[in-house]
């Protein structure tokens, strides 16, 4: 005969087993759809006529790269990971920013937000592995909704106070409006009419944005000289000249 005891346990645990199963079902149902969504899609094929300004954004994932090839397949730009969270810091950062700036790539930095994490830690993590002269373009937050970053109605409020904490930390630090990198999901369901006042570099992948975008991801399964594997390419919204202003703070694209 099972006792008392023994069958409280059982009762425990299978609720247990369902509320975990009820959990991974959720999170593989929601990968499965973004990776639809954002991934599937192997890219748009611009018309270069109407975005002549072609650019990359790198990790330590691309692993060693040759600058001076990639500048001589006509990429103008290059965002590259610096940091994510309060304590990663890319491999690869300083190599690439040193070397993309020595073959005459205008550089940017990004940063991965975590949402379980402080904005004043992860803008602090930022500041102090990427001093202003190392880069052209302004600072990047890279906001998007991915494997291990989820939200709820619960705490969707507290990520986005966390964001302006570190988007004000950013813009005090360096003396210009960081961009906000996104994807149009994240984009409807977190950020949306309140980030307005920032540049948009959005990732749009099957199809060209219908919002308000500076920089447009436009392929994550692009091949360029220089680089072995595949890299994210993006364009500018505008020509040369007006990519030179942005660049010198000449103008008010956002």
């Amino acid at each position: 005969m099972v006792s008392k005891k023994r069958k409280k346990r059982i009762v425990i645990w299978s609720a247990v087993a369902v509320i975990v199963l009820l959990v991974g079902y959720v999170a593989f149902d929601y990968c499965i759809d973004y990776y639809r969504t954002y991934y599937a899609c192997g890219g748009v094929k611009i018309n270069y006529y109407d975005y002549p300004v072609r650019g990359i954004d790198v990790s330590a994932h691309q692993g060693k790269i040759n600058w001076k090839q990639v500048a001589d397949s006509d990429i103008r730009f290059a965002f590259v990971k610096a940091t994510e969270g309060t304590d990663f810091i890319d491999g690869k950062m300083r190599t690439n920013l040193v070397e993309a700036k020595r073959n005459g790539i205008i550089v940017g930095a990004y940063h991965f937000f975590r949402f379980s994490k402080g904005g004043k830690e992860q803008a602090e993590l930022f500041i102090k592995n990427v001093k202003p002269d190392m880069i052209d373009l302004p600072p990047v937050i890279d906001v998007e909704m991915s494997y291990g970053n989820f939200i709820s109605s619960f705490n969707k409020d507290k990520v986005r106070s966390e964001i302006f904490i570190f988007l004000r930390a950013i813009e005090k630090e360096y003396g210009k409006t960081p961009i906000i990198y996104t994807n149009r999901k994240t984009w409807t369901d977190i950020l949306s009419a309140d980030f307005d006042d920032y540049p948009v570099w959005l990732c749009k992948l099957c199809s060209e944005p219908t919002i308000k975008w500076t920089f447009w991801q436009y392929s994550h399964q692009g091949s360029v000289s220089g680089i072995d594997k595949e890299v994210d390419m993006n364009t500018f919204c505008g020509n040369y000249n007006q990519f030179v202003d942005y660049v010198t703070g000449n103008s008010d694209k956002k």
